[in-house]
């Protein structure tokens, strides 16, 4: 990549908003604590083994999923097609192994489908050069009419039980660390992470500096279905079954609010894996300490709300003050 005064004034924004964003990995995890202690004081059943093996393995498909929209926010776009990608290739792949009692290849089917979609909704943003909120918002229909069609409305059944035995709590947990291990070591230790961060900030800029910015952007949709793929496998594990509402519209709200309050900007450029790890585990611990509590899900949902706009605020005033 070619040294320009642009990419070395993009790589001091760059430093300059992963500062600022130190500052929000910090605080957040000090509030998850400080919320755990309250919790583990005053509500029953909270501070069990069970429970809180049971919040981590609620985290663990939401946070892989926020993975990949993470990679794609940091371009720039965004994807909220997610957990219809993840149905679509959950009850394909299931299908596959009640049929046939092949589980690797119906995993491996499960990931295949995942990333064909990531590389439409990809192909469509990168090259075709259309929105990627309309984009992946007609995906997200795509896949929802895709999941009910192949299943007739119905769920998938009969699948061995060494599936569930196979991805168990603990495996589901591991799956999850080692997916935000490795895509936390792309952004920061290679050139296609770096080549994110660039285009993020200014993909003109990048493009000029020799870049290949079509095919990053085109990529980052590929994971991002990918993560899908790797749900799709983990609920139908968990369920045992797998059905077209496994994804629910209100499912891209966890997501999107986990990434954005863990620091990855709506604008593009900034954010760590970390953030969105630690966005996630603040968003399932709602959901959680509502279920304990007994709250509706509305008031839930509202106070998902205020926090994303509040985070959303939050990003908007870092992007104008190291901006300009």
């Amino acid at each position: 990549m070619k040294k320009t005064k642009n990419t070395l004034e993009i790589e001091d924004k760059i430093k300059s908003m992963q500062k600022m964003q130190k500052w929000q990995t910090i605080i957040l995890p000090l509030l998850i604590v400080l919320i755990l202690i309250i919790l583990c004081i005053f509500v029953e059943q909270f501070a069990t083994f069970g429970n809180i093996i049971n919040l981590l393995v609620q985290v663990s498909p939401i946070g892989i999923m926020a993975c990949g929209v993470t990679i794609v926010m940091i371009t720039g776009g965004i994807d909220i097609s997610a957990p219809a990608v993840m149905a679509t290739a959950a009850v394909i792949g299931a299908d596959y192994i009640a049929r046939t009692g092949n589980l690797v290849f119906g995993s491996v089917l499960m990931l295949l489908v995942g990333a064909l979609m990531g590389a439409i909704n990809g192909f469509a943003v990168a090259f075709l050069k259309m929105v990627p909120l309309v984009v992946t918002l007609a995906m997200m229909t795509i896949n929802m009419g895709i999941a009910i069609w192949w299943t007739m409305g119905e769920s998938i059944v009969g699948l061995p039980p060494n599936f569930s035995l196979i991805f168990n709590e603990f495996t589901i947990i591991g799956m999850y660390i080692v997916v935000a291990g490795i895509f936390s070591f792309i952004l920061r230790k290679t050139v296609f992470g770096r080549w994110l961060y660039y285009i993020g900030n200014n993909v003109n800029t990048a493009r000029i500096s020799g870049i290949p910015t079509a095919f990053v952007i085109f990529m980052t949709y590929i994971i991002s279905g990918l993560c899908a793929g790797i749900v799709g496998i983990i609920n139908t594990s968990i369920l045992s079954s797998a059905r077209p509402g496994m994804g629910p519209e209100t499912q891209i709200l966890d997501i999107v609010s986990a990434v954005v309050i863990g620091g990855v900007s709506v604008n593009g450029g900034v954010g760590t894996i970390e953030g969105a790890v630690i966005g996630s585990v603040f968003i399932i611990m709602i959901n959680n300490i509502m279920n304990l509590i007994g709250v509706p899900d509305y008031y839930a949902g509202f106070m998902k709300g205020i926090i994303i706009i509040l985070a959303v605020a939050i990003d908007t005033f870092k992007t104008k003050f190291i901006r300009g």
